[in-house]
């Protein structure tokens, strides 16, 4: 049987994925969040309703696994700050549900592509494989500190008014923190 096209780009994914390092999986989850995001758009160009609807949900299911992923107990300061970023993104991006708000869209953009400039630097200096993420990981710890402090900088200039720690809702007080 003749490998298709799908099925050999499906195979080469799936190769990627299985011998990639953590951040080169931070990095394809990113460049994906932000393909479905584009894709949106021309969707939205073509009145491509539930297409468009697909591809952002999948932009926001992506957003939500790069959240659940982060490793609140052995770096909660780093967490919690890549956690703010993440939650802004999908926030976002779940505003425009319905909308067709290209807005939303480019600000939450504006963020992902900081972000996949900070994580290509990383898999740069740390390399995308699994031999040498072993062979790194102790540097790729303090590298990742390092992106910490930078996204944080780049949070600080990102378009958007900094949430409170609580807000009060109709006497329910609701966290801001991820």
């Amino acid at each position: 049987m003749k490998p298709t096209p799908q099925s050999a780009h499906r195979t080469y994914v799936e190769r990627e994925v299985a011998t990639a390092a953590p951040q080169k999986l931070q990095l394809m989850l990113i460049e994906a969040a932000i393909k479905n995001i584009h894709r949106v758009k021309l969707h939205w160009e073509n009145n491509k309703t539930d297409e468009a609807f697909q591809s952002l949900t999948r932009a926001q299911d992506i957003v939500t696994e790069i959240l659940c992923s982060l490793d609140m107990e052995n770096s909660p300061e780093i967490a919690k700050s890549l956690a703010s970023i993440y939650v802004f993104i999908f926030r976002k991006i779940a505003l425009t549900h319905g909308l067709e708000d290209s807005a939303n869209l480019d600000d939450a953009l504006k963020v992902l592509m900081a972000e996949r400039e900070s994580w290509k630097e990383i898999c740069e200096k740390f390399g995308a494989r699994t031999d040498a993420a072993k062979q790194n990981s102790a540097s790729f710890d303090s590298k990742i500190q390092n992106a910490g402090a930078k996204l944080q900088e780049i949070k600080s200039s990102a378009p958007h008014k900094p949430r409170p720690a609580t807000v009060s809702s109709a006497g329910q007080g609701t966290s801001w923190d991820a």
